[in-house]
């Protein structure tokens, strides 16, 4: 979906690290420059995944590099820890029909590494009382990708909160309406 990645938050235009065959470069500013903890710990980053294209690695694909903001959208399916009837089922987050038994679920995690991301999304849909049936998809997004559209208010609120959850439920057999919900 992303053509380009975001600018991380703590990005500095006077503090740059750029590669080039198996060189690193770092330019900041003359009398160089104070960080904060989050700012050093981009550049750190940045620069680790700079000597890691360097010396012939790809970060993204060993899994080393977290990425600015991420979009998975999964299959999942209500796990029946209950007996049938039972007023204590697990319900999808603020919803307020447990009934449906499968779900799309739409995950937006920030500033993870693609396994991370993955793991902070099964284990949240795990915690809800559902389990993941399929990855439908897994992607690096930027704002551009949810522009004019419904989901966008959910990438946004990913910026603020690091995982936003959407569960849309399907309709069970009885012919209920399902819900959709965000955590």
């Amino acid at each position: 979906m992303a053509d380009q990645p975001e600018i991380s938050p703590h990005h500095r235009a006077d503090v740059e690290v750029s590669q080039d065959g198996a060189k690193v470069t770092l330019k900041a500013p003359d009398g160089g420059t104070t960080l904060t903890s989050d700012e050093a710990q981009e550049l750190a980053s940045r620069i680790f995944e700079a000597a890691a294209r360097a010396g012939g690695e790809d970060p993204v694909e060993n899994d080393w590099v977290r990425l600015p903001m991420q979009y998975l959208r999964l299959a999942a399916e209500r796990l029946d820890f209950t007996p049938e009837g039972d007023e204590n089922k697990v319900p999808a987050p603020n919803s307020d029909e447990p009934e449906g038994r499968n779900a799309e679920v739409h995950c937006w995690i920030k500033d993870q590494t693609q396994s991370n991301a993955m793991h902070i999304a099964a284990g949240c849909v795990a915690e809800h009382g559902w389990f993941i049936q399929e990855v439908v998809e897994h992607e690096s997004v930027s704002r551009t990708d949810f522009a004019d559209t419904d989901y966008l208010q959910y990438f946004e609120q990913a910026l603020i909160d690091s995982e936003v959850f959407l569960y849309e439920i399907e309709e069970d057999t009885e012919g209920k309406e399902g819900s959709a919900d965000a955590t």
